[in-house]
């Protein structure tokens, strides 16, 4: 792994700017090999914007190796060459607009029921954090949720059937995900994750709503999160179950 004292000063001056950059359709992780990694929020895409190596030009000028796809309008493929360590910035602003784009766009693929559920939610949560974006949640609140998750998941067998098989596994899957990753990720992903299973099941009808999603036990789980972990106290730890 790289150290900082490793690259020229120059060099990490011109990440600076990403190293607490954070947004609502990306995700900056960790370099590890690179110099700078960023990644599509959404889960199925494989969209990213990396900066994998850095060089000195003939003309005393330095230039990264960016890699980022999709290329543009036109081609989803990786595009990788070096530019100007001066263009960094106007690059990652083109890469950010193709992703606004995707975003609002409306196709086919897209489901317009478990968009709406899922914002609907994820509204319910009223994030003011001013560190959402960057901090995971508290050891209580990750073991909190685990907890919920955990038991939706054992539950969701019960009402597995031949024609919701396939949806019930999917969700499965995004649970095990989102469990994967409490301790790693921001609270504000793993709230717009959470959102999204919610939807997921909330779509299955009304019965699953009813089981799984009544106000009492998301209340206690969106109270969790925003920290007021003594309601649980209050209304008992069964309103989970």
């Amino acid at each position: 792994m790289r150290k900082k004292k490793d690259l020229p000063l120059v060099i990490l001056k011109s990440l600076q700017p990403f190293v607490n950059l954070r947004g609502d359709k990306f995700e900056t992780l960790e370099p590890k090999e690179n110099l700078l990694k960023v990644v599509d929020q959404e889960p199925e895409s494989d969209f990213h914007f990396t900066i994998e190596e850095f060089k000195k030009a003939q003309n005393g000028k330095f230039q990264f190796l960016m890699n980022r796809s999709p290329k543009s309008q036109n081609e989803t493929d990786n595009y990788k060459t070096w530019v100007d360590i001066s263009q960094l910035e106007p690059q990652f602003k083109t890469w950010i607009k193709l992703l606004d784009e995707y975003e609002n766009v409306n196709s086919f693929f897209d489901d317009p029921i478990i968009k709406s559920f899922t914002e609907e939610y994820f509204t319910e949560f009223e994030i003011i954090d001013e560190d959402a974006d960057i901090k995971p949640l508290n050891t209580k609140q990750i073991l909190l949720l685990d907890s919920h998750l955990e038991d939706v998941e054992k539950r969701l067998t019960e009402y597995t059937n031949d024609k919701n098989v396939d949806e019930i596994s999917e969700i499965k899957e995004d649970i095990n995900e989102l469990r994967e990753n409490l301790t790693n990720k921001s609270k504000k992903w793993v709230i717009k994750r959470l959102s999204k299973v919610w939807a997921k099941i909330a779509k299955q009808g009304t019965k699953f709503i009813k089981e799984f999603l009544s106000e009492s036990k998301k209340e206690i789980i969106k109270q969790g999160v925003k920290g007021f972990i003594e309601l649980i106290k209050e209304n008992g730890p069964d309103l989970l179950n």
